[in-house]
């Protein structure tokens, strides 16, 4: 018995360390590629993650949904990416409607109307390959201080209830 609470302690610590590291490093990774780099949606990969923030893909996906977006060699009608807008300042995330020699003509699925302008194949960021229904709001939160903060905290008061049950157990089997 205290040979498994021993070993079911060293499994959830490697977790636990190992779900933090990546979290850390993943986020260090954000900020540089964002601030030194100017990638405003870098990847990992070819993947990269976005919060939807309009509803102008409903219902495809909504407000606070998460998307996965992956880079792809070729983009074809009907595929829904994400692309830098050069007037707006911004990602919007459209179906494609027409594809035509490395140019698309996009149109969020709430709109009547295609949008006014075309996209290059060298402003698209990738496709949408996955849809994380609400979790925009955790994957925003786990990228700001607060929720960094947050994580590494319990992380850490975690770590140390750990420490502190098993010395419990282990004065309790002295005795």
């Amino acid at each position: 018995m205290k040979k498994a609470l021993r070993v079911l302690k060293t499994v959830c610590k490697a977790i636990l360390a190992a779900v933090m590291g990546i979290l850390l490093l993943y986020n260090v990774y954000l900020l540089i590629a964002r601030t030194a780099f100017g990638n405003g949606m870098p990847t990992v990969f070819g993947y990269a993650v976005a919060v939807v923030a309009s509803g102008s893909m409903e219902p495809t996906f909504g407000t606070s949904d998460c998307i996965v977006i992956h880079a792809e060699k070729d983009y074809a009608a009907g595929d829904v990416i994400t692309f830098y807008d050069d007037v707006r300042g911004e990602y919007v995330t459209h179906r494609i409607v027409l594809a035509s020699e490395g140019m698309f003509a996009t149109q969020g699925d709430a709109n009547d109307s295609p949008d006014a302008f075309s996209v290059p194949q060298s402003a698209v960021v990738g496709k949408v390959v996955y849809v994380l229904r609400g979790a925009g709001g955790v994957v925003r939160f786990l990228q700001s201080p607060a929720g960094l903060l947050a994580v590494f905290g319990g992380g850490v008061l975690l770590w140390v209830a750990m420490d502190l049950i098993s010395e419990r157990e282990r004065k309790k089997s002295d005795a």
